[in-house]
């Protein structure tokens, strides 16, 4: 009888093994499969004993239980930590302190020093494995230190099994019926006359349960062990904090954010894990004021993020800590922005087909009726034709801005002084001059950036030069004229700097205008790239923050949009563009946010011939 006994149960408990080591990639299998593998070594042992004829074979096959015994403990304590969400506490220095005991186990039973761990070892073939065994000082101390870890886990599957509901109370069920009935099995062989050892019929019971929860409520495969996958895998970072905002637990996301520190973040306080991010930890200790669900946006260096806390309590509406979840929102912000920028551009359309087209159009239509009543209708067709002219010019610059506008997702190396030669060929720039004193190579949309450049050429030009009031704003006014290529280019006193003028003379006008194109320097703009268009003209007007308004003019000929349109193409850069006063009193554009172009990407880029060579598209 007692053969059959420890042959089923040796045999059920390899089964089982075997259908846990199948799924050993979850978390919590390998330390399942470790205790069914013990039992079965366990099972397996008694089963020898019981069929060999030697006495000296049967104590040395009741010894070898031990190399199942210690394991059994240890790893059920191991499982029940990673299964309980306390997988922190599976550490290499814990699982090596953990096989201690096992180890000295086996050493004492088989050397047995002054009958320490055994008391007596006699044969009685009345007994099924012929051997009876009198239990020592070391195997009570053992068997303490064994009910102990059995208790902690039973503990903790209890806990589970408290706070589960449906599905994973059958789990935790299933785990806590096959344990406790084995550990009963023990209890009655270690603490009774049985000639049998009972605990093998634990196994039998032990594994059947086991595997039902395997199999029926699929044990490995989710809640809790499931909530370690899910965690290393969302994309937003989550940190679990006690009522002492100390950190306990952290998923790779998050651990992103705290990449700095070079120990293990675990058991530190917020606040020193969040010494670098002063805004992060001000938002934590706002949200976490008060034991109730909070949510914040902030924004820090160039990325934005939405915290969510949630308090956590035992179960009992006890607090015990915070669950706190930050998600970059970057991308998020960046679409709500470009949406804004569109919505934005709609508005000006409508305002200018309901404003600003119906004036000259209205202008149009009165001089038509002039005309028809006139003798002479010339004049008032040639103010016919004045009023088509602005209203195309309004037209053409509306679609400009609304193409320009649009985000630049595709950027690629330019060199600044050749867009700005190109933009400068495009201009009717009179005796006015060019001065290019740059060789910033930097990400851009070329076509785009070209177009800026020219709309603050013709600017300065328009209004720089003239006699009829303050400079402010030029539209897509005046001819576009594509210079000979011949056009003389002269060498500055720094390489990296030309004059350039469409049509001067040697008898020009000294006094010109002239038009400078250079770098910004990053000191002036605490670390910022970029450049800048200057003029010497007259300078801005008193309202200097509006020029970048759409219709905003000084000039009654002009559309009011060509500084709108840099505004536009400087912001679906991501760039940030001010306008200000140049050293010499007149007007000085910076574009700041400008990516410069790495040396790795000037290597790997190819860039356009055309750029390369000067000639304009």
């Amino acid at each position: 009888m007692a053969q059959a006994i420890y042959a089923i149960a040796a045999v059920t408990a390899l089964l089982v093994c075997s259908i846990i080591f199948r799924h050993r990639e979850k978390k919590g299998a390998v330390w399942l499969a470790v205790f069914m593998f013990a039992s079965a070594v366990w099972a397996g042992s008694l089963f020898l004993a019981t069929i060999v004829d030697s006495f000296a074979l049967s104590v040395f096959f009741r010894k070898s239980i031990y190399f199942g015994v210690g394991p059994v403990v240890a790893s059920m304590l191991l499982f029940a930590l990673e299964y309980s969400g306390r997988e922190r506490f599976v550490r290499p220095e814990i699982v090596g302190l953990l096989s201690i005991e096992p180890i000295l186990v086996i050493v004492l039973a088989y050397v047995n020093p002054r009958d320490f761990f055994f008391a007596t070892v006699e044969p009685d073939p009345t007994v099924p494995s012929g051997v009876i065994i009198d239990i020592g000082l070391g195997f009570v101390l053992h068997t303490v230190y064994s009910y102990v870890l059995l208790t902690a886990f039973s503990l903790m599957i209890v806990e589970m099994l408290y706070n589960s509901k449906s599905l994973y109370r059958g789990q935790s069920g299933g785990l806590l019926v096959g344990t406790a009935f084995t550990w009963a099995m023990n209890v009655l062989t270690v603490f009774s006359s049985a000639e049998v050892d009972l605990t093998p019929i634990g196994f039998i019971v032990g594994g059947t349960l086991y595997s039902v929860a395997i199999i029926r409520y699929r044990l490995t495969d989710i809640v809790p062990i499931a909530r370690d996958r899910v965690l290393d895998h969302v994309s937003d970072g989550v940190f679990v904090l006690d009522r002492d905002d100390r950190l306990i637990d952290v998923n790779p996301v998050g651990r992103t954010l705290l990449e700095d520190i070079e120990s293990s973040p675990i058991g530190e306080n917020i606040g020193s894990l969040f010494s670098d991010y002063p805004r992060l930890h001000d938002e934590y200790q706002t949200l976490t004021a008060a034991p109730t669900d909070g949510e914040r946006e902030f924004k820090l260096d160039d990325n934005h993020f939405h915290a969510r806390t949630t308090p956590i309590d035992d179960g009992r509406d006890r607090h015990v800590g915070w669950l706190l979840i930050v998600r970059d929102i970057t991308d998020r912000k960046r679409r709500e922005a470009q949406l804004k920028r569109q919505n934005e551009r709609l508005e000006r359309f409508a305002d200018v087909v309901s404003h600003d087209l119906r004036n000259p159009l209205n202008v149009a239509d009165g001089y038509l009726e002039l005309a028809y009543e006139a003798d002479d209708p010339e004049s008032h067709l040639h103010k016919i034709e004045q009023s088509h002219d602005r209203m195309e010019a309004i037209i053409e610059d509306v679609l400009a801005l609304a193409r320009e506008g649009d985000e630049v997702s595709d950027p690629e190396p330019v060199t600044l002084a050749e867009l700005a030669e190109q933009a400068w060929e495009t201009v009717d720039s009179g005796d006015a001059t060019l001065t290019v004193a740059s060789d910033e190579r930097f990400l851009a949309d070329p076509g785009r950036t070209r177009r800026l450049l020219e709309n603050l050429f013709r600017n300065a030009i328009e209004h720089g030069m003239s006699n009829n009031g303050d400079p402010s704003e030029a539209g897509e006014q005046g001819q576009q004229t594509d210079h000979d290529s011949g056009s003389e280019i002269e060498s500055g006193a720094d390489d990296t700097a030309f004059a350039y003028s469409g049509d001067v003379t040697a008898d020009s006008d000294p006094s010109a205008l002239n038009v400078s194109v250079g770098n910004i320097d990053s000191e002036e703009k605490s670390g910022q790239t970029g450049f800048y268009v200057a003029d010497d003209g007259r300078g801005l007007p008193d309202d200097r923050d509006q020029v970048f308004e759409d219709g905003y003019t000084t000039n009654e000929d002009g559309t009011g949009f060509g500084l709108s349109i840099v505004h536009g193409i400087a912001t679906a850069h991501d760039w940030e563009v001010d306008a200000t006063d140049s050293e010499t009193g007149g007007a000085r554009f910076e574009f700041t946010g400008v990516e410069p172009v790495t040396e790795a990407v000037s290597e790997s880029s190819a860039i356009d011939p055309d750029i390369e060579s000067g000639s304009p598209p």
